[in-house]
């Protein structure tokens, strides 16, 4: 079971990486981040982007690691501590996303973000027992 939630919540959590690429690359994406502030994210501000990419890049190892999807590459206690890290700061992240000025944001990627908060936290859970 933990091994299927891992799979669905990394292809629910695979658009919020490909959008942040694509708005730190400068595409016209604006309304789906950020209350929607900006449709093309002003280039001084697409620096800002990496560190939220690279952090989804290791959420997205540790939701795979966890889920035993991929082979233990880091110590299984550090993977279950990020495991649970990533769960609560992705439920923090979807309340935002959910209470978000931006309609679009609200309806898209509210859903993708509760769905694979749900998934983190039952693989999290999972690396307990």
């Amino acid at each position: 079971m933990f091994y299927i939630a891992a799979i669905i919540g990394s292809v629910f959590f695979l658009p919020s990486i490909a959008l942040n690429i694509a708005l730190a690359l400068g595409a016209p994406l604006g309304m789906y981040a950020m209350n929607g502030r900006h449709k093309v994210v002003p280039q001084e501000v697409r620096r800002a982007f990496i560190m939220p990419i690279i952090m989804q890049f290791v959420a997205l190892f540790t939701l795979l690691s966890a889920g035993h999807v991929l082979p233990e590459t880091v110590p299984f206690g550090i993977v279950r501590i990020l495991a649970f890290f990533f769960a609560v700061y992705l439920t923090f992240y979807t309340a935002t996303v959910f209470f978000s000025l931006s309609a679009k944001e609200r309806h898209v990627m509210g859903p993708l973000a509760a769905a694979s908060t749900i998934c983190f936290w039952i693989v999290a859970v999972g690396t307990v027992q």
